[in-house]
């Protein structure tokens, strides 16, 4: 009898636990609440899951690269985060590691594998739909013996993605450089201390090229290697993590701006976050609780609060903690049961919902385990959409002629791996974009002009490229004259979806007012901050030029404190107002928020710079006119400092004597 009661008592925990984990989590206001784990059957010895579009529908599918059975399994995405049954495709021996990314310029997603035991990389090309060509291994030379770890990247600057592969036992990494159509050759290697075990490239010091961060299991730390930006890095600088690093993951963890680390730690138990001071060197380590065998993190927002939060599959504990990102501090905020022995954790958005949800490789349990994330909060996936304002046209008597263009890209950019997007413009003389006719001009949310360029017809379009080298085109290109006419330039100014977020954590229902914007949305139906009550997101389709005004008005049995924050392309989080108390009834409170895009120049806030905007600068000097718009700032012609008689001099130079123009 007792053994029988210990049986039920067992089925009990194996059937139950995790709804059980999921209910009590979810009564837990700082959690991040996940439905119970479905799986999916994949090959023997599952080791890493990538998820990306691959057969170009729109929804994420995975690829998951199979150590005991030598092949990958793809996975297809029904549209709902449901997946078919695997396709197996065999690649060399013991596959420990996959990577998705667009080797041949093709415009669909191939796959990288790295196989342990006889030390090569097998590359997987796309015919476009989702299926694969047979793979064809690349050897890794003697430098290169059991890579474990790969990631794929445009190391070299040809716009063509790289591999960078981990190799364990021979304590390297080793490059293979792409010739441009999905075929590689052995690039160089770099000696590291003892056992690497996880590579990841990014753009780690803001210079030009990327770097690279790998985890060296048997050192205790990082390695960072410095690109020089031609596929070669300079020596690695080690910084120390908890014991036993196996994985590591870059992101912007603290909202400064450049890229942090990640590491799971398994002889360790916990995760180490290592700040960087904005050059690509880091602060000391610090540690946060994980689980039991952290095998690998993945950074992504998992709650939309804007903040990057992380996901440890614990190995040797069956689930995966969730460690929320409290304003730098790492506490778990829960865990959700998974297969055996989890070896990999990949967030993406798998059912189309907003939010970012996970998929695990168990490697005893030969399957992976889906957690849909349950916080629902709408996000503008990268790229994001936005607009620019630009002169139409094809002769000189158009080309000021001011127009907004909605952008919409060939292929979406992978929302994932702690990305963030730059968009630049591409001018040209041709219609194809031949590269030797192409001037860059680079960050989109700035304004640039055309005055340096030759008179004739060109033509533009928008790229938006990742912390690695992906990228993508627009789809469409525009054309416009530019005549080098007194009052003639391009201007390109990108406008961008800005949300602003009142959050109120003490229970309370508060108001939001803005100003009328045509296609502005309003929506109280989510809880942004997961306190049990619906917060207020009101939502401007463009990023406009001017001055916000935001109104918080109190509502019946208002109370506590709130917050509001401005979050534009579905970025971070910035605030206006934090913790202040609920007013009074019949009170209200005021912000104001000035949008810091504006022309030189351009006084009158038409997107011109004409004799109007010398009439109004006058007016506003002598006058007691109204001020410059949209900014005060836009009536600094001559860069002083200030807005005085000197500017206006200097306008009326420009439009009527050819000179310089306005560029503050």
């Amino acid at each position: 009898m007792r053994y029988l009661i210990i049986t039920f008592c067992v089925l009990f925990i194996i059937c139950f636990a995790p709804q059980i984990s999921a209910q009590i989590l979810q009564s837990n206001p700082d959690s991040i609440p996940f439905n119970p784990a479905v799986y999916y059957d994949v090959g023997l010895g599952p080791s890493s899951v990538f998820c990306a579009d691959l057969d170009g529908d729109g929804d994420m599918d995975m690829a998951v690269a199979n150590d005991s059975s030598d092949n990958v399994s793809i996975l297809m995405n029904r549209g709902d985060g449901t997946f078919s049954s695997a396709v197996n495709y065999p690649v060399g021996e013991q596959p420990r590691s996959v990577f998705a990314a667009d080797l041949d310029n093709d415009w669909d997603l191939d796959l990288v594998v790295a196989n342990f035991v006889d030390n090569s990389v097998s590359v997987l090309i796309n015919y476009g739909n989702g299926t694969f060509q047979p793979a064809v291994n690349y050897g890794l030379g003697e430098s290169g013996t059991g890579p474990v770890s790969v990631f794929c990247a445009d190391l070299n600057g040809d716009d063509a993605p790289d591999i960078a592969t981990a190799c364990a036992t021979s304590a390297t990494v080793v490059i293979l450089i792409n010739m441009g159509d999905g075929s590689f050759m052995l690039g160089p290697d770099y000696g590291l201390e003892l056992s690497p075990m996880s590579v990841f490239c990014a753009n780690l010091d803001g210079n030009w090229g990327l770097d690279l961060a790998v985890a060296d299991s048997n050192s205790d730390d990082i390695a960072i290697l410095k690109g020089n930006g031609d596929g070669t890095f300079q020596p690695p600088a080690n910084y120390v993590t908890g014991f036993g690093p196996v994985s590591v993951f870059c992101a912007d963890l603290d909202r400064d701006g450049d890229l942090d680390l990640a590491t799971a730690n398994e002889a360790g138990g916990s995760a180490s976050i290592l700040r960087n001071n904005g050059d690509g060197t880091f602060q000391p380590k610090s540690d946060f609780d994980a689980g039991a065998g952290p095998h690998s993190v993945f950074c992504s927002d998992l709650n939309g609060d804007g903040f990057i939060d992380l996901a440890v599959a614990n190995g040797n504990g069956n689930n995966v903690s969730i460690l929320k990102n409290s304003e730098g501090i790492f506490p778990i905020v829960g865990s959700y049961g998974v297969g055996n022995a989890p070896a990999s954790v990949f967030s993406a958005d798998l059912d189309g919902d907003g939010d970012f949800d996970l998929a695990v490789a168990n490697r005893r349990s030969n399957n992976v385990s889906v957690l849909m994330n349950l916080t629902n909060i709408p996000t503008n996936q990268p790229p994001y959409p936005f607009s620019l304002l630009y002169p139409s046209g094809d002769d000189i008597y158009q080309d000021t002629t001011m127009q907004v263009v909605p952008f919409n890209w060939e292929n979406a950019i992978d929302p994932n791996l702690g990305d963030r997007l730059t968009y630049n413009m591409f001018l040209s003389t041709r219609p194809d974009f031949d590269p030797s006719y192409t001037q860059v001009y680079p960050g989109l949310l700035t304004s640039h002009f055309s005055d340096n360029i030759p008179v004739g017809q060109y033509y533009w379009k928008v790229e938006a490229f990742d912390n690695w080298g992906a990228s993508r085109w627009s789809k469409q290109a525009c054309r416009f004259f530019n005549s080098n006419y007194l009052n003639d330039t391009l201007v390109c100014i990108a406008f961008s979806p800005v949300d602003f977020i009142l959050t109120d954590p003490q229970g309370d229902s508060i108001g939001l007012g803005f100003n009328t914007i045509p296609g502005a949305t309003y929506d109280t139906t989510l809880d942004y901050n997961q306190d049990g009550d619906n917060d207020d997101i009101a939502t401007l389709p463009n990023r406009l030029v001017g001055s916000y005004t935001i109104r918080v008005y109190p509502e019946p049995l208002g109370k506590g404190t709130y917050r509001l924050g401005i979050r534009i392309d579905g970025g971070t989080m910035d605030y206006l107002a934090k913790f202040l108390r609920c007013p009074d009834p019949g009170g209200v409170d005021i912000y104001h928020y000035q949008a810091p895009w504006y022309l030189s120049g351009d006084v009158n806030g038409d997107w011109n710079v004409t004799i109007g905007d010398v009439v109004h600068m006058i007016n506003f000097l002598f006058k007691h006119g109204p001020d410059p718009f949209p900014a005060l700032q836009a009536g600094d012609i001559n860069c002083n400092g200030v807005v005085d008689i000197g500017d206006v001099i200097y306008l009326i130079n420009y439009l009527f004597k050819g000179g310089p123009a306005p560029s503050c």
